[in-house]
């Protein structure tokens, strides 16, 4: 013989089953989404940047009101960057290579991967020499 409490235990068991259900099929699912969502927002769109020791490059486009931050991937005497509002200005100093993140008018975050060629190699040496004979 079945009592009103009974069916109300029954009926609260079978909802919170549903209910369980229901929360386990949505965190499946939306962790899966968010997770590639994210996935797809954080990778960078890689631009390659080649210049000679002593050119200029202007990176044209970029949002305003952010600033470029950069890294320096080999020699930080490379570069010479300058940012003003809506571009940066690159001027290559010695051989090397840096990285600058930038965020464009458009909204895309770009990674500019910019590298420094030296088109001849240093003059002379650092390494102390003799000193010359004094004139008598």
């Amino acid at each position: 013989m079945r009592t009103k409490s009974t069916d109300t235990k029954t009926g609260i068991r079978r909802l919170l089953v549903s209910a369980l259900a229901m929360l386990i099929l949505i965190a499946s699912s939306g962790t899966s989404g968010f997770a590639a969502e994210t996935k797809a927002k954080t990778k960078r769109r890689i631009i390659p940047v080649t210049i000679n020791k002593g050119q200029n490059y202007t990176i044209t486009g970029v949002k305003a009101g952010t600033s470029p931050s950069s890294k320096v991937v080999k020699n930080s005497n490379a570069l010479v960057m300058q940012s003003a509002p809506g571009r940066i200005e690159l001027v290559g100093a010695d051989s090397g290579t840096w990285k600058i993140n930038a965020t464009l008018a458009s909204g895309e975050k770009v990674t500019y991967r910019v590298t420094v060629k030296a088109i001849t190699p240093p003059q002379g040496t650092l390494q102390p020499t003799t000193a010359p004979t004094a004139i008598p």
